[in-house]
């Protein structure tokens, strides 16, 4: 063995050492939550609308429709940006990309609180969804880097149980709020928290540290000589895998992304009578499903050491459950209520789609193999959004309310796509944890 190959053999092994010891203790933690604030913040601001649809609408005037596309500008700027948010995270790491897009989301809900035009809400959903689009990813990336391989399973449900936490405030206790208040405090308020949040992103979270980018190397990254982002992007979506899995899982998110974010309370108020604060009480319930699930299968991952059967087995388990509401109408409402919460923990199967993404991608294209899911996840509410306000809409008068039967012609869009997902699922490979040495060592 020549003196080449003894060095790089040792700077392997050192790379390795510096990991194992930087991932122990509560420092990994700490970065972990602090980066977890933003998330929590960008997904309060993403539900808000929903709650307070009643009073954009009157105020503005807008059909279900327009309010639909309105508040549908949020995943047109998210969807695309995720592939360059993934590419900065690869290049510079988090801290850099996560305090400017707090501020860029407080500018979005600046915007809502202070006009009374759809279209310019439209805009501020906008700025919204180009913010948010650097929050699940950013928080997964530095997670994914902070904390050894045989951890990485449980940590995208732990992602969504925080920002669940921001999507629960935004529902009945927003509600609550704009009844005492107004529905434009809350939003300057939340322009307000934004500001904060990024000065806070920028002074407590690190540097992508020295050791990480060792382990890069090992995997081929150049710094000097970086792939340009258009060959990279190709060459990543000829890859059938990462198709399949992000298909599956735009699919099986639809619960989350339409109706927990949007339509989930004009839903109950329609089929089942409950008032407005009532009825974003239950579909709290949804995102808190969620949030447990998401921790409970990533953990049963991480244990078991496979995904492919909680993915598959969660996103069967939804699609019969989301079937069972289309019966709300005539259900018991306490029974409508447990099946949003079941609906909610079986959906939280989703984040596996990211555990298994990270399982095979290179560690230096491991931020934009994790944007190409998202991005395809995000793209699908662009279109099912609108659509199932259309379908809903259909026969309805101007500035009307559907009725329980036209209701359910939306909701059926999203049921169908939920089995869309699921069968595509069935066709991913399975996957294992990385057999990192610090991982194995730990």
């Amino acid at each position: 063995m020549n003196a080449d190959s003894l060095n790089a053999d040792r700077v392997e092994s050192d790379a390795y050492t510096d990991a194992q010891e930087a991932r122990t203790g509560f420092q990994p933690w700490l970065f972990f939550f602090v980066a977890s604030a933003f998330y929590f913040y960008e997904f309060f601001a993403r539900v808000a609308p929903g709650v307070l649809k009643s009073d954009i609408r009157s105020v503005t005037g807008a059909s279900e429709g327009e309010f639909g596309l309105a508040m549908g500008m949020y995943f047109l700027a998210y969807a695309p940006a995720q592939l360059v948010v993934g590419r900065m995270l690869d290049r510079f790491g988090t801290r850099v990309v996560v305090a400017p897009a707090a501020i860029v989301v407080a500018l979005g809900c600046l915007l809502l609180a202070s006009t009374d035009s759809i279209a310019l809400m439209g805009v501020g959903r906008f700025l919204q969804g180009l913010g948010s689009s650097v929050g699940y990813l950013g928080v997964v990336y530095l997670a994914l880097v902070w904390f050894p391989p045989h951890r990485h399973g449980i940590i995208p449900g732990i992602t969504v149980a925080m920002g669940t936490l921001g999507g629960c405030t935004a529902q009945y206790p927003l509600a609550i709020a704009s009844q005492e208040w107004g529905w434009h405090v809350p939003l300057f308020l939340c322009t307000a928290v934004g500001i904060a949040i990024a000065m806070f992103l920028w002074c407590l979270l690190p540097r992508r540290p020295d050791w990480f980018i060792r382990l890069m190397k090992e995997d081929g990254y150049e710094p000097e000589l970086p792939e340009p982002m258009i060959p990279m992007v190709l060459r990543i979506a000829s890859n059938r895998q990462l198709w399949l899995i992000s298909l599956a899982a735009a699919g099986l998110y639809l619960p989350i992304s339409v109706i927990g974010d949007l339509w989930g309370v004009t839903f109950l108020e329609v089929e089942t009578g409950l008032a407005t604060k009532w009825a974003s009480l239950a579909t709290t319930l949804v995102f808190v499903g969620f949030a447990v699930g998401g921790v409970g299968v990533g953990h049963l991952a991480d244990r078991w050491g496979c995904r492919k059967i909680l993915f598959v087995g969660c996103g069967m388990a939804s699609c019969c459950i989301a079937a069972m509401l289309m019966l709300a109408g005539v259900e018991p409402t306490w029974f409508t209520i447990v099946l949003l919460a079941l609906l909610g923990f079986t959906v939280g199967g989703q984040s596996l789609a990211f555990v298994m993404t990270a399982d095979f991608a290179a560690r230096h294209t491991r931020g934009i193999q994790l944007a190409f899911v998202n991005f395809i996840v995000m793209m699908l509410p662009v279109v099912v959004q609108p659509g199932v306000g259309y379908l809903a809409g259909l026969g309805v008068p101007e500035n009307g309310t559907p009725d329980a039967t036209q209701e359910l012609r939306g909701y059926a869009l999203v049921v169908g796509l939920m089995v869309v997902g699921t069968l595509i699922a069935c066709f991913v490979k399975e996957t294992t944890p990385r057999g990192d040495v610090d991982s194995q060592q730990a």
